[in-house]
């Protein structure tokens, strides 16, 4: 069976989506997207969740460990591994 070009498989969708949101989605796969968007239930309903969970990552304020810090605590785990065996 041919493949069409504008129908895509529910996973293509979804592949899209997340790289659409992130700005890697090139012009033609935008339009597959939205093509299937406007029929697919599942599609659209992935693409909303997304949006909402990008929404609230950027709103988070979410302060991560800076580089010495994770080393640090890399090297503490590392550490206590370590003694763990040697008992």
């Amino acid at each position: 069976m041919k493949k069409s070009i504008l129908f895509i498989s529910c996973d293509e969708a979804l592949e899209i989506c997340d790289r659409s949101q992130y700005g890697e989605a090139s012009f033609w796969e935008k339009l597959k997207f939205n093509f299937r968007f406007c029929w697919c239930k599942m599609t659209r309903s992935y693409s909303k969740q997304n949006k909402k969970l990008t929404k609230v990552m950027k709103e988070s304020n979410i302060e991560c460990l800076k580089e010495k810090e994770r080393q640090d605590l890399h090297q503490n785990f590392e550490a206590f591994l370590r003694n763990q065996e040697q008992q």
